[in-house]
């Protein structure tokens, strides 16, 4: 059953572009990506108990270091991917000094780190553009195709997200994820136990600013620009709300929360300019007192239900039986 559930849900998802308009596209392209990224927050939310406030940083060190090498540099495609990874993943390994703090000391830290990137991305002009930004950034090519057509761009960026979240799923799944799950539920037996917790969490940290910064090169060749604004706090507070609001600790929580808030963004700015972001304000607070567990908890609760009122039934009529 689960297998043709899977099955149905890649088919709607090769076809959906075809029945979509280029708006509606553009949109699950930005679900996609920023599912992603809240995906790469939600390593450390969900599965190491960690509560990141900078993320943003990672996505745009990744998106600014592949458009410099695309538009400046004239490099190609895969060289341009592998430079805004390996910055992505560096720039974690430096941050990952915070990972020696935890509860709001850590929160604080990963804020004031995001906000030195968001600082150097306004100010180090001659490099960064600052507000200008980096701009007309190319198409990726792979194997002399172009994916200029935002229908083509599409399945480049499922295909990606696919492999990411297969990965993710047997990542968290591993012995690695299972310590640290452990180390979520209590350091200090597993220390006791001989696990070496600061260095499973450097390295969940580093994992998870890699996957951010895949995020930041996928969007940037769906945009074609970035500006400061990606290293914003504004950025990171959504990644957090996504997870928050899909469900933490699960796979599909967060682009299910990508794409309630990529929808109350795009209509929200759209018809209530003014009021959008009390909106999405309002969805959270929503969350955190009638739903904890996110929106896949609901649906779990609901199934939960479901099953023990047929069990019931079945119960009470072999209880009525002659």
């Amino acid at each position: 059953m689960r297998c043709s559930a899977w099955a149905l849900a890649a088919l709607v998802a090769l076809m959906l572009p075809t029945v979509l308009d280029t708006f509606w596209t553009s949109l699950l392209i930005q679900i996609l990506v920023f599912g992603l990224f809240a995906l790469s927050a939600d390593l450390l939310i969900g599965h190491v108990g960690l509560l990141p406030m900078g993320h943003a940083a990672f996505f745009a060190v990744g998106a600014y270091a592949t458009a410099i090498l695309e538009v400046r540099h004239g490099q190609g495609f895969a060289l341009s991917v592998a430079g805004g990874l390996v910055a992505a993943t560096l720039l974690a390994l430096v941050f990952g000094l915070a990972v020696r703090t935890g509860d709001v000391y850590f929160i604080l830290l990963t804020l004031a780190l995001g906000n030195v990137v968001w600082g150097a991305a306004m100010r180090w002009t001659s490099f960064t553009g600052g507000e200008n930004g980096v701009s007309n950034v190319p198409p990726p090519v792979i194997a002399g195709f172009r994916f200029e057509r935002l229908d083509d761009y599409y399945y480049l960026v499922l295909a990606t997200i696919v492999a990411c979240a297969v990965g993710y799923r047997m990542l968290v799944r591993s012995p690695f994820g299972l310590t640290l799950r452990g180390i979520r539920e209590s350091e200090s037996r597993m220390r006791a136990l001989g696990y070496r917790v600061e260095a499973h969490k450097l390295a969940a940290f580093m994992l998870s600013g890699a996957l951010a910064g895949l995020a930041g090169i996928l969007y940037i060749y769906w945009n074609r620009f970035v500006s400061p604004a990606a290293a914003g706090f504004l950025v990171s507070a959504e990644a957090v709300l996504m997870v928050i609001l899909g469900g933490s600790g699960t796979v599909l929580g967060p682009f299910l929360g990508a794409a309630v808030i990529i929808v109350i963004r795009s209509y929200g700015s759209a018809y209530f300019v003014a009021w959008w972001m009390t909106a999405m304000g309002l969805v959270f607070i929503a969350t955190v007192l009638w739903a904890p567990h996110g929106l896949l908890g609901v649906a779990e609760r609901f199934r939960r239900g479901r099953r023990m009122e047929i069990a019931g039934g079945r119960l009470a009529s072999e209880e009525t039986r002659p």
